[in-house]
């Protein structure tokens, strides 16, 4: 369980107003932002990847093993 303190008075104060005691919808919509936040970043790695790759620092995996060790639950 994490917790998070605001200490800026026009979030607070957007957040009062946008949300009022209705926690709830604002927890949804936090989750929805964090999990954006993920999709951003395991996308901006996967291009980071492909520049070492094109810069042969970095090698691809073959897809079968790949599928073997998804499959093996590893």
């Amino acid at each position: 369980m994490q917790s998070i303190e605001i200490n800026n008075q026009e979030l607070e104060n957007f957040i009062k107003i946008q949300y009022g005691e209705d926690k709830e919808s604002l927890l949804n919509d936090f989750t929805k932002f964090i999990k954006t936040e993920l999709i951003v970043y395991e996308i901006k790695k996967g291009f980071d990847e492909v520049k070492e790759f094109e810069q042969g620092t970095k090698r691809l995996n073959n897809i079968e093993e790949v599928i073997n060790r998804l499959r093996s639950g590893d």
